[in-house]
């Protein structure tokens, strides 16, 4: 397996940290102080069309905020009237105040609403997001407009990776390209010949290509031959520092939460199925549990979601703001996290570092990978199968258990400073200060 470096290392152990030799906040000298105004000399465009204040985006922000603690000027270039035709965005106005500390670039594109995503969805571009290179491009280069500089482009979607690349193919600037998620390896259909090219031409530009988990960091490499320096590992992890509880509170009846994204990824509705079984075949146990799932309030969970929670006597308890999210999460007493296939193994969901950070036992469905290693390995959870209404029904009825409860809280809170997101950015940030 890589490590950071490129180095192997275990699947199961948790993630090595390397802070910084000298991050900002640690230089005091006079001198000190001069090494780092000079290291921060090195301008960083950072590519985004979605940022806060839009809902889901603090991750963005975060990524952006660590990469200027370690040591770069960054400027942010986010999309200025992004769609919501779809509802996948709102605003966040508690994403507002903690944003502002990031000059941000909003250039705006040709409003088209749907447009973008029925090209997108026929074939006839790569992105529903298209309609925003031209503008973004126009504003990055002239805040990346040296070779001394770098451009940061983050996927998805695919367009702030378009953006970032044209940007450095004007100006000379470094190109740092981000992999969040799977990009050629998902793409189904009409879209795959788009991402066959783009990867291609994308990947093999870059000075430095990130990859947040090491199954997207092996394909990258495999597929294009990338060499170790150009290649870095960068986990997501938890990206706010969380008072977790000093102890755990075991009651009768065990409220188990789900907040987050909902579309047919999550597979929320084999939670819904487990649940339904329960009611029909031990009613009396049934009544132990309570299930609340927040979440946006879209297409999906009024053509499909809302019917299953409905019919499975489980809560709809809305859109969580980023600051009402903690003390939900809090006042459960297991989380749930979950992913509908074993097409998605790679990835390691961001509510399961969530999860962790607040040291609340992890209830989950999840396919064989990382993810699921970190639950299992280390005593976090229970984790069922994919598509195993069975299997998930009986992990509910082992987590009414107050002292396997208890055992995981433990485990996560001795264990939980190993996985926060800060000491991976700081890393990224060095990396690219070497580019200069």
């Amino acid at each position: 397996m890589l490590a950071h470096d490129g180095a192997p290392q275990r699947q199961a152990t948790p993630m090595v940290r390397t802070p910084l030799k000298t991050p900002r906040s640690e230089n005091r000298s006079p001198a000190g102080r001069r090494r780092t105004e000079a290291v921060r000399e090195m301008k960083t465009c950072f590519v985004s069309c979605q940022y806060p204040p839009l809902s889901r985006t603090l991750r963005r922000y975060k990524f952006a905020r660590y990469l200027a603690d370690g040591g770069l000027q960054v400027e942010v270039v986010a999309h200025g009237n992004i769609s919501r035709a779809l509802g996948t965005f709102s605003q966040d106005p508690s994403m507002v105040a903690p944003a502002a500390d990031l000059p941000v670039h909003r250039p705006r594109a040709m409003p088209w609403h749907l447009l973008g995503e029925l090209l997108y969805r026929t074939g006839l571009a790569p992105c529903p997001y298209v309609n925003w290179y031209a503008p973004a491009v126009r504003v990055a280069c002239r805040v990346a407009a040296s070779r001394r500089a770098a451009v940061v482009g983050v996927y998805p979607p695919l367009v702030n990776l378009l953006v970032a690349y044209r940007t450095a193919q004007r100006t000379g600037a470094r190109l740092v390209l981000d992999f969040r998620d799977e990009y050629r390896g998902l793409s189904r259909g009409l879209q795959f010949p788009w991402a066959r090219y783009w990867e291609r031409r994308l990947v093999t530009a870059a000075d430095l290509v990130s990859a947040a988990t090491e199954p997207v960091a092996v394909s990258l490499r495999d597929r294009y031959g990338l060499p170790a320096e150009r290649l870095h590992l960068t986990p997501n992890g938890y990206w706010e520092d969380v008072p977790a509880a000093a102890s755990y509170r075991t009651r009768e009846t065990v409220h188990v939460v789900y907040a987050g994204a909902l579309s047919p990824v999550q597979g929320i509705d084999l939670l819904c199925a487990a649940m339904r079984r329960l009611q029909s075949e031990q009613p009396e146990v049934a009544r132990r549990l309570r299930v609340t799932v927040y979440g946006p309030e879209n297409l999906y969970l009024r053509r499909r979601l809302r019917p299953l929670l409905d019919g499975a006597g489980m809560r709809f308890g809305g859109f969580l703001n980023a600051a009402q999210v903690s003390p939900v999460l809090l006042d459960a007493d297991v989380c749930y996290v979950s992913l509908a296939s074993d097409q998605h193994a790679y990835a390691v969901p961001g509510k399961l570092y969530e999860c962790i950070a607040h040291a609340r036992p992890i209830l989950a469905v999840l396919p064989p990978g990382t993810a699921r290693s970190i639950i299992e390995d280390h005593g976090f959870g229970l984790v069922a199968n994919c598509g195993s209404v069975e299997m998930l029904t009986g992990q509910l009825l082992a987590m009414l258990d107050p002292e396997r409860r208890q055992g995981c809280f433990e485990r996560l809170l001795a264990s939980r400073e190993a996985y926060a997101a800060r000491p991976q950015f700081l890393s990224l940030a060095r990396r690219l200060r070497e580019l200069e």
